[in-house]
């Protein structure tokens, strides 16, 4: 896989502090033990072989595990999706899901009725690479 850009915590932090100046709600990080965890989550790598092989895997993992933890105040699946697409669109994602496809699946991730892997099959049906 060619090089990948993976969002830092402070990306996560600046696409949250955004959404929020927008569109409204409560600033601020609840646990930032389970912000870190989230964040890193995408780029775990067992025997040097990332755990999520793909970009849309990838991409998944952001926003399943900041959807599920819960880190902020407010804002969470917000966060989530522009975490996901933020990751997808600077590692060349073009095609982007359909935005009320992906608010339904955010909906389901965050009530724990959708496991990551259904999230993964689903992104990957999705998503288009720049050529």
């Amino acid at each position: 896989m060619d090089d990948i850009l993976f969002l830092s915590v402070d990306d996560v932090l600046l696409l949250h502090c955004d959404t929020i100046d927008r569109d409204g709600g409560l600033h601020g990080v609840r646990d930032h033990g389970l912000l870190d965890a989230a964040v890193a989550m995408p780029r775990q790598q067992f025997g040097g072989d990332y755990l999520h092989e793909d970009l849309p895997a990838m991409a998944a993992a952001y926003l399943f595990h900041i959807a599920q933890n819960h880190p902020f105040m407010d804002g969470n699946k917000r966060a989530a999706v522009l975490s996901a697409l933020a990751f997808l669109s600077v590692n060349g994602i073009e095609e982007l899901p359909d935005p009320k496809g992906l608010e339904s699946v955010t909906r389901q991730v965050a009530a724990g009725e959708m496991e990551k892997g259904e999230l993964m099959q689903w992104l990957r049906k999705q998503v288009v690479k720049k050529k």
